[in-house]
């Protein structure tokens, strides 16, 4: 069912972007939307599939919460709007909280504390953000926070596309989770950027998106506080981190 209360907060684009998705599972089968790559939360095996610190702790939540775990990927910026819609019953991916996003949807406990620091990069020399033409990707916390500061930026649907953007020219700087990415090094230096100008970015931690009013909630923050009290979250992060 889809958040109907939120939906119309999100405005026509987004509705019309989710049209046509095939409705949520029934039963104990719940779709997971996650992002399609974003080590070490979500990465793709080698075999097929997809594992990482989000995929450990979402399996464990349906586990314990006596649910079956369907996982449909999606741009980074689908997913909130998908279990708005009703594309998804939850969405998981490092999807930071913020007072903007629980306007739209529920979030659980927070299951892992982001770090506040983020890094614009660029190629040596580029300018201060305040004048540069900033890349970044779309539906993120970095893309709200530089709409706020009132700062000169282009929105892309990834990574990749932002931090191409400043190897070709086309961007002064790109702002994003860069750092301790080893899947984005290659195109770092490739691109010849450097971490040049950090930037403190607060959240309320990393939670999994709900539908506003979710019945899932309560079984799901139970889950989360039992793995945080008996180490599982621990040991999940020691793997990944």
């Amino acid at each position: 069912m889809a958040c109907f209360a939120s939906l119309s907060a999100l405005g026509a684009a987004l509705v019309l972007a989710a049209a046509g998705d095939p409705p949520a599972g029934a039963g104990n089968r719940l779709v997971i939307g996650t992002d399609e790559s974003f080590p070490p939360y979500v990465q793709p095996q080698a075999g097929g599939g997809l594992e990482g610190f989000d995929i450990d702790v979402m399996t464990e939540i349906c586990r314990r919460s006596g649910h079956v775990c369907q996982w449909q990927t999606a741009a980074f910026d689908e997913l909130i709007p998908g279990v708005i819609s009703g594309r998804f019953d939850a969405a998981i991916g490092g999807i930071a909280v913020t007072p903007e996003r629980r306007a739209l949807v529920d979030f659980t406990t927070p299951y892992a504390n982001g770090d506040e620091t983020e890094w614009f990069v660029g190629l040596p020399g580029a300018p201060a953000p305040e004048t540069a033409r900033i890349a970044v990707q779309s539906g993120t916390i970095h893309e709200a926070w530089l709409r706020a500061e009132g700062l000169d930026f282009r929105s892309f649907p990834g990574e990749a596309e932002a931090l191409q953007s400043v190897g070709s020219g086309e961007s002064d700087l790109a702002l994003g989770p860069f750092r301790d990415r080893p899947d984005l090094e290659p195109l770092l230096l490739g691109a010849g950027v450097e971490y040049l100008y950090p930037v403190d970015i607060p959240d309320e931690g990393t939670g999994i998106v709900l539908c506003k009013g979710s019945p899932l909630k309560p079984d799901f923050d139970a889950a989360i506080s039992a793995m945080r009290a008996d180490g599982t979250i621990d040991s999940y992060d020691a793997r990944w981190f």
